[in-house]
């Protein structure tokens, strides 16, 4: 397996944050001071729990897994790995991809709809994207928004660069999955999206390849820890 996508349902409250926060490595338990808001330190906690649950999964062995950081992104330990990652988080939710090729991004999001997304839209989006979106029912334009921001997100996580950049020069349509236009800087980088939705969370992951790629394995999981993980 090239790439594989896992997806799990953040099972604790924020109140007990520091129970699950107890698990991680103790370099981890200092990083994650930098997070005061108690729902950004669940979404910390949980991502690096489910990280280290599915690499154990896909090695089909369990390691203290070490995680390093490089401009502020996760990358996994080459001397435990040859894999790379990407991670994403919304509310109850957190999701990760794990891919033997080193750009690749991913995206979820909660499928609750803000009052402003077609004002985000309109200052994010290409304008044949703002254009489409404004020709749309409400309901419906915001299924659209959601599809086209994971694809963009999950391109620019792909492409190592945060989520500011390019995500007007990056266009997507309804009628194909890939990038209808590319920033110049990334055309060598061309990235294969793929797209899944359930009913509370719409998720995209990009992977870059010169060739078509099968769509990769999505595994859901209702809980970050296994049963023999919980504390």
């Amino acid at each position: 397996m090239n790439s594989v996508c896992y997806v799990a349902k953040i099972e604790w409250h924020c109140n007990d944050n520091a129970l699950y926060l107890a698990m991680l490595p103790i370099q981890e338990q200092q990083y994650a001071q930098r997070y005061a808001h108690p729902q950004r330190l669940r979404s910390f906690i949980a991502s690096r729990l489910l990280l280290r649950r599915c690499l154990s999964l896909y090695h089909q062995q369990s390691l203290d897994w070490r995680f390093l950081y490089h401009d502020k992104r996760l990358q996994l330990d080459s001397t435990q790995t040859h894999l790379h990652t990407s991670i994403s988080h919304s509310h109850d939710w957190v999701a990760c991809v794990l891919s033997e090729q080193a750009h690749c991004g991913i995206d979820i999001e909660h499928t609750v709809m803000p009052y402003n997304f077609m004002a985000i839209a309109k200052r994010f989006f290409a304008k044949s994207e703002s254009e489409y979106l404004q020709r749309l029912q409400s309901t419906q334009a915001f299924v659209v928004f959601l599809d086209f921001w994971t694809r963009k997100e999950a391109c620019v996580k792909a492409w190592h660069k945060g989520l500011a950049h390019h995500l007007a020069q990056l266009s997507f349509d309804v009628h194909q999955l890939n990038p209808v236009t590319t920033p110049e800087c990334y055309q060598h980088l061309p990235l294969q999206v793929f797209c899944f939705r359930q009913v509370d969370w719409q998720l995209a992951v990009a992977i870059h390849s010169h060739t078509p790629l099968s769509m990769p394995p999505l595994v859901v999981f209702e809980r970050v820890l296994g049963s023999v993980d919980t504390p």
